[in-house]
């Protein structure tokens, strides 16, 4: 990972710390989501069009101007950029080798379950604005 990501990832846990709200099981993951896909961004195990979605949801995390934006909405923002992650883990892990995703993973717990109930807390909080997100992310077209 590079110092860049570093810090961003560092920034991301003192935003979140001591979050309480709706979702914060998905929220206080935020850190360990942008991890995984900064250290997958490093892998030579990812093709072009994987990269390129890898790529996508790193661009979201830091873009300031996304569907549900952390500078009005405070932590509970993070829920678009946790959807768009969530949503390209779910295709990543049925296009990579399981050891290039597990490898990636430094966050707690089993990487499926984490990213099953980031999917799920992260559609219930997003709503109708994942469409926008996944587009805003070039996930879609």
């Amino acid at each position: 990972m590079s110092p860049e990501d570093l810090e961003f990832a560092r920034s991301l846990r003192g935003f979140v710390d001591g979050y309480e709200g709706p979702h914060e099981r998905a929220v206080h993951r935020a850190p360990e989501v942008f991890d995984l896909f900064a250290r997958l961004f490093s892998s030579d195990q990812l093709d072009r069009i994987s990269r390129q979605m890898v790529n996508g949801v790193l661009a979201y995390f830091v873009a300031p101007g996304d569907a549900m934006p952390e500078d009005t909405l405070g932590p509970y923002g993070l829920l678009d950029d946790l959807y768009v992650a969530a949503h390209a883990f779910r295709t990543l892990r049925r296009e990579l080798p399981a050891e290039a995703l597990d490898a990636a993973w430094r966050g707690e717990g089993d990487l499926d379950e984490v990213m099953n109930m980031v999917f799920a807390e992260s559609k219930a909080g997003v709503g109708k604005k994942g469409r926008e997100a996944l587009r805003l992310a070039g996930l879609t077209g």
